[in-house]
């Protein structure tokens, strides 16, 4: 509170009492100061000797006391101001205690700061491994990276200016330091991919080729060996449905068995088991109940599938990549292979009309494979699918499409009940159905990085590698003869 009055009125000193003489007053100028003193008014005079107390300090070789240390109050002494200090390191030691802390200490909303950040005050990886590093991180601005290879793992070096870089390379190429054992990790499926990719333009793999002749097969013993397994078909056919739906059975778990060691190779772990039984399962139901049969196994392996790895059968897999592949194998092998289980079916076909149309699906189909195999190795120019397949051509597809419709209209209209017309029209469903599926089965094997599916038909590799166009062949056969009301 100030006051101006005149200087008349203050004492000498500086000081006075207000008009109740309760508060002093201080004036300085024509300023009045009220309940205010200066420095030193008022202190306490000191007399006798002034004696200056030190606490006494231990010794610096002295036993630790494990004493605390504490701030006291001075005029007490007793009750400390502050808390003595307590390790905290769990995140309940400072909820413990959450009320004596400041609520922005407790917040994981800060900026990262210091060694957390770089030069542009971006946030530092700091799960990253500190001993790991990128090679252009070694570099200086005038240098080169050479990498020579060695016999365990290439060999990264910075080369400095004026030094060339095949005289570098052959340097650090000498220079074989042992590798230490590098444990087995899965490969990312973007480099397996990658792999695939080579391999699959490297070998020759698929039918009708543009221009590399015949894939690198030895056609005699796949002649030999694709007309044994014909004549042991055509046995089949002609014992009767049951006999043809076992050997129909058999092919598809065989191409099932190696959907599944194919995708185990590539580290998906599908549960092959689990999935083999569910092929058979569907292979049978559907033979005895007809279409119904297949959404009902469908969900069971689903439901199957979850559990599986639910229960840690496949420990070290992941589940994702597991389930995936199980249903998918399951879905493309199993379940497009169940139509030729509903073609054989006399529930479904009665007077072995299911056996015609089983018969005309691998007559027309294998017309197809042939001839766009013969055309496109010898006349193939313009590929058809490089990025999937490129020893696919446009030509082999158009002598496969007309060979197709040859052995249909030429053949097949002899089996009963087929017409001419109606043969007429599978012909052109086989020709544009059978290089689909032999197309979707390239672009898995190039995912894969594989050339084969397996090696059981000499000459041919596996049984998936010789049915994959007949796979979409079954379903588009059933669904042509039930549209044209045939059987």
């Amino acid at each position: 509170m100030t006051d101006f009055t005149d200087d008349d009125d203050v004492a000498e000193d500086g000081f006075e009492e207000d008009a109740e003489g309760d508060l002093p007053i201080y004036r300085s100028g024509r300023v009045r100061i009220i309940g205010a003193e200066p420095a030193g008014h008022g202190a306490h005079e000191v007399t006798g000797p002034v004696v200056e107390e030190h606490p006494e300090m231990p010794h610096w070789n002295d036993a630790p006391t494990g004493q605390v240390p504490a701030i006291l109050d001075r005029a007490s002494g007793d009750e400390p101001l502050m808390a003595p200090p307590s390790w905290r390191e769990e995140e309940t030691d400072w909820a413990a205690h959450e009320e004596a802390f400041e609520p922005s200490m407790l917040s994981d909303d800060l900026p990262a700061v210091g060694s957390l950040v770089n030069d542009n005050n971006d946030l530092i990886d700091t799960e990253r491994q500190p001993w790991h590093f990128e090679p252009s991180d070694l570099l200086a601005d005038d240098e080169t990276l050479v990498i020579a290879p060695l016999e365990s793992e290439p060999l990264v070096a910075a080369v400095p200016p004026g030094v060339s870089t095949a005289a570098s390379a052959a340097a650090a190429s000498r220079l074989t330091p042992p590798a230490p054992p590098q444990p087995r990790v899965r490969a990312p499926r973007a480099s397996r991919l990658a792999v695939g990719s080579r391999n699959a333009g490297s070998h020759g793999t698929d039918g009708n080729g543009a221009g590399t002749g015949t894939g690198g097969r030895n056609m005699q013993v796949a002649v030999g060996s694709g007309l044994l397994l014909g004549l042991l078909a055509l046995l089949c056919f002609k014992l009767g449905n049951l006999a043809s739906v076992v050997i129909v059975t058999v092919v598809v778990l065989l191409a099932a068995g190696e959907g599944f060691a194919a995708f185990r190779r590539a580290q998906y772990f599908p549960a092959a088991p689990l999935g083999l039984v569910a092929v058979l399962s569907l292979m049978v139901a559907t033979y005895n109940k007809g279409q119904a049969a297949l959404p009902l196994v469908l969900v069971l392996v689903v439901v199957a599938t979850f559990v599986w790895f639910l229960a840690g059968v496949e420990p070290d897999a992941d589940p994702v990549a597991g389930i995936s592949s199980t249903v998918f194998v399951f879905a493309w092998i199993g379940g497009f292979g169940s139509f030729a289980a509903l073609l054989a079916s006399p529930n479904v076909f009665p007077n072995r009309h299911g056996i015609a149309f089983l018969l005309a699906a691998i007559l027309t189909t294998v017309a197809a494979d042939v001839a766009g195999l013969l055309v496109g190795s010898s006349m193939g120019r313009h590929p058809m699918a490089p990025n999937i397949s490129p020893n696919k051509s446009w030509e082999g597809f158009i002598g496969g499409a007309v060979a197709s419709v040859l052995m249909a209209v030429v053949v097949v209209h002899f089996i009963h009940p087929w017409t001419l017309g109606k043969s007429l029209v599978l012909g052109l469903v086989v020709a544009v159905v059978a290089p689909l599926g032999d197309l979707s089965q390239s672009l898995i094997k190039r995912h894969l990085g594989i050339k084969d599916m397996g090696r059981l038909l000499p000459g041919h590799g596996g049984v998936l590698d010789r049915v994959d166009g007949l796979l979409f062949v079954m379903p588009a056969t059933y669904f042509v003869a039930k549209a044209l009301h045939l059987g």
